[in-house]
């Protein structure tokens, strides 16, 4: 099997080249380009053709959304993982990214460049999702509807929905749960892989699509 091919995306010629010498460190990732803009990887990307994209989200000029919009354009399922430093500001920009058409995300030490753990916690977080993206996966049966789940609960006693979810969770999800009607009668519970502050982030924009979570009347105030 040939090597994956990366185009590493970031203003920070420290983070490209961290994050160039810990990909090269694995024999199966080939680093075949990186940008230092987004409009610079706009270009590269059609004549280097990667497998995989890794993608800063603050940038001077073409931020990371105007970056993956771009990319959208010019391939709907060219896997894109955003590389955000870990904030409030960067928890809901890279929730925004992955509803807009972002893959996944690895979260960017503020260090990177000084400290061995964080190269060790970025190799270990990356590299594994660079594969499983760009391995080949067995496709798997249609899931049924929401409906068909609702009704099912007519045939067997249902107490709880239970809902898992990894990598490109938090964009099915984005797409699952505003099917579930508002009648749906039973709770609802969702794991999802990810940080505290990103869960939270997760919970609030799960929120603002469907009427079952958050949705109560208001009291009127006197």
């Amino acid at each position: 099997m040939p090597p994956i091919r990366v185009l590493i995306v970031d203003d920070s010629v420290v983070i490209r080249q961290v994050l160039s010498e810990l990909l090269r460190s694995d024999p199966e990732i080939e680093i075949v380009g990186t940008a230092s803009s987004g409009s610079l990887a706009l270009s590269l990307i059609p004549e280097l053709k990667p497998d995989l994209v890794t993608l800063d989200l603050e940038m001077p000029g073409m931020d990371g959304l105007e970056t993956l919009a771009g990319i959208r354009k010019l391939s709907s399922k060219l896997p894109v993982i955003m590389f955000s430093t870990f904030t409030e500001r960067g928890a809901a920009v890279t929730l925004e990214a992955l509803a807009r058409g972002a893959t996944d995300y690895v979260t960017k030490p503020t260090h990177a460049g000084n400290t061995e753990s964080a190269r060790q916690r970025v190799r270990e977080e990356l590299i594994p999702k660079i594969k499983s993206l760009c391995t080949p996966h067995v496709s798997l049966p249609q899931l049924p509807p929401v409906a068909t789940v609702a009704h099912a609960r007519a045939l067997v006693p249902i107490d709880i929905v239970a809902i898992g979810a990894s990598t490109g969770g938090p964009n099915a999800l984005a797409d699952l749960i505003p099917q579930f009607p508002v009648t749906f009668p039973v709770p609802i519970v969702i794991v999802q892989h990810m940080p505290p502050m990103f869960t939270r982030q997760l919970a609030e924009r799960l929120n603002a699509l469907t009427p079952l979570l958050g949705r109560r009347p208001r009291k009127e105030r006197s």
